[in-house]
């Protein structure tokens, strides 16, 4: 069936849209099944082609465009955006304050492809490009632009395309709640029209059902633009459950429900209570963000991310992933929530990810420690509504939990940490309960980093010196940190002095190992690394941790090669020597 249809639009670009369609019926329903090519000629004469105007979530779609005047042009002076929903306003704005970058339109695109990434375009006007588009639960549309992405003009707009999946619940991610006998399940889906969670156990007939409430935030909700102006976007609506009751080692299987439509069937396995005798294999990242399968510039691009979470995604599952701050790199862009989550997702569906605040999600003015927008006006709202923790407030995000052997702490960098402050105090009360003969290891984490390198040298931090006499008093085994985009592994250290047990199997000192390599951009290293330094390297990958009663063992691991680039092992005999 072909249809030809004239449009009129206050918008001069688009004068006429061609489309063709195959309908099929199912019962009473007509559903879209081959959408097949369409187009729009502007009355300036250029035209955009799709190949397609209906597909499935992560789908791809060829857009190709002629007619466009390139005599004279800069080589950046065209580019095609992907906006949503496809009548959003596209108008042009003075450029913003950091973090907010461009293309400056007043309502941020998606993302977007220069025009010569077709080699041919800049001989001939015309090219081709493949995207990838996600359902962030409206339709999309490609627009596009002359001026370059400063001062940008919108000239032609493509036909709309729709998704054939609306309504199944997305960005499923599991956490630990600091109970052992629960997990948390948390989705997005497009309307509140009655979430629910099915779920068993594996080998049982009976299924259970737990009633899903919505949540979802606003605008009034965040602290600051770009989140509440150009970056703003819906984020639909957030659903969050906790499955109680269950046993360590249990097999447990459960789909989130959204109304009529349902995810896919996942499984995880339950935790070890805290428990000497048990082993614990810990994935561990930070500094990740997000990559575009389709090469597409964005907001703050990490182009190594998605190999990060790809190979974590392959070790699941596992008892629990740290992300210990900066988690999406969104910083006031809505739509990057969307695809971080599908990223995270890979991991999160199976195994729980415990994530830390940075300062690329929490810093806000007048509300953080640092006094910076390092936030975006997010103010924490977009993360902490995504992957809810165990701490007693939703602000004040530092907490603890126990798996197997191992007790771990997260801290909140970004907010008051000195002697008598409440986060200190709590680290004080939490620590002197640690029973090391039920949990003998204590892994301590934070997105800013108390030892830390850079280009020009390497560093402690004088706002996290008071951790110094804490972490050695309570015995820490190690720390882990992100925040500077490299690898560090320290010896046994106190005071920048590398220390040595008093004992033979005693403890010497916490050992420190920075993570902030997991996928924005790199922080070289110095050429001389510091007297407490064993390994450094400005290199992207991630890292994961084995512990026992006896041992713990780390491991650093390249993205690009997938190679093993350094390892340690720490070990004490159990019960501990006092």
């Amino acid at each position: 069936m072909s249809l030809m249809l004239m449009m009129l639009s206050p918008s001069s670009f688009v004068v006429a849209v061609v489309v063709a369609v195959a309908v099929v019926f199912a019962g009473n329903n007509p559903f879209v099944c081959n959408a097949l090519p369409a187009s729009t000629t502007a009355a300036n004469g250029i035209s955009l082609k799709v190949n397609t105007t209906s597909i499935e979530n992560g789908g791809w779609v060829e857009l190709s465009w002629s007619g466009v005047p390139v005599s004279g042009k800069d080589v950046d002076d065209c580019f095609i955006a992907v906006i949503s929903p496809p009548n959003v306003d596209i108008s042009a704005i003075a450029p913003l304050d950091y973090p907010a970058t461009a293309p400056w339109t007043k309502t941020a695109v998606i993302k977007y492809q220069y025009c010569h990434a077709d080699p041919s375009f800049n001989a001939t006007g015309s090219g081709s490009y493949n995207f990838s588009l996600l359902n962030m639960r409206e339709d999309v549309a490609f627009v596009l632009f002359s001026g370059g992405i400063v001062t940008p003009k919108a000239e032609a707009k493509s036909p709309s395309i729709s998704f054939t999946d609306n309504g199944i619940p997305r960005g499923i991610v599991l956490a630990l709640t600091g109970n052992h006998d629960e997990m948390r399940v948390s989705w997005t889906a497009d309307n509140n029209v009655g979430g629910a969670l099915y779920y068993g156990i594996v080998g049982d007939v009976e299924k259970h059902t737990i009633t899903a409430d919505a949540n979802t935030y606003t605008t009034d909700d965040l602290c600051g633009d770009p989140a509440r102006t150009q970056g703003w976007r819906d984020p639909g609506y957030l659903y969050s459950v906790v499955i109680k009751g269950l046993k360590p080692g249990q097999q447990v299987w459960y789909q989130c429900i959204n109304g009529d439509f349902n995810s896919e069937i996942h499984t995880f396995s339950v935790s070890q209570p805290a428990n000497p005798k048990a082993s614990v294999r810990i994935l561990a990242t930070a500094d990740v963000g997000a990559s575009e399968a389709d090469k597409c510039h964005y907001h703050w691009e990490e182009p190594d991310a998605s190999l990060t979470y790809g190979h974590l995604s392959k070790l699941t599952p596992a008892d629990v992933l740290l992300h210990i701050g900066d988690v999406s790199y969104a910083t006031g862009y809505s739509a990057k929530w969307d695809l971080f989550m599908q990223l995270a997702a890979t991991v999160g569906q199976t195994t729980p990810i415990m994530t830390g605040l940075g300062n690329h999600e929490q810093d806000t003015p007048n509300k953080t420690f640092y006094d910076d927008n390092d936030s975006g006006g997010e103010c924490g709202v977009p993360t902490t509504s995504r992957f809810i923790m165990p701490s007693k407030t939703v602000w004040n995000a530092w907490y603890s939990f126990e798996i197997g052997p191992v007790h771990f702490i997260m801290m909140d960098t970004e907010l008051d940490c000195s002697k008598g402050s409440d986060q200190y105090n709590f680290f004080v009360e939490d620590l002197s309960k640690v029973n090391r003969s039920v949990t003998p290891w204590v892994i301590f984490s934070g997105h800013r980093s108390m030892y830390y390198l850079l280009g020009t040298g390497s560093f402690l931090d004088s706002n996290f010196a008071q951790f110094e006499d804490l972490l050695m008093k309570y015995e820490v085994d190690l720390a882990l940190w992100g925040h500077y985009h490299n690898l560090l592994r320290t010896c046994p250290v106190y005071n920048q002095t590398c220390m040595e047990p008093k004992t033979e199997g005693g403890f010497a000192a916490p050992i420190h190992a920075v993570i902030g390599n997991g996928g924005m951009s790199l922080t070289p290293v110095p050429e001389k690394p510091a007297d407490w330094t064993v390994y450094q390297n400005s290199v992207w990958g991630y890292s994961t941790i084995d512990a026992n009663a006896t041992t713990l063992h780390m491991q650093f691991f390249e993205d690009e090669t997938n190679h093993l680039l350094h390892e340690f092992t720490i070990s004490h005999p159990f019960p501990r020597p006092q």
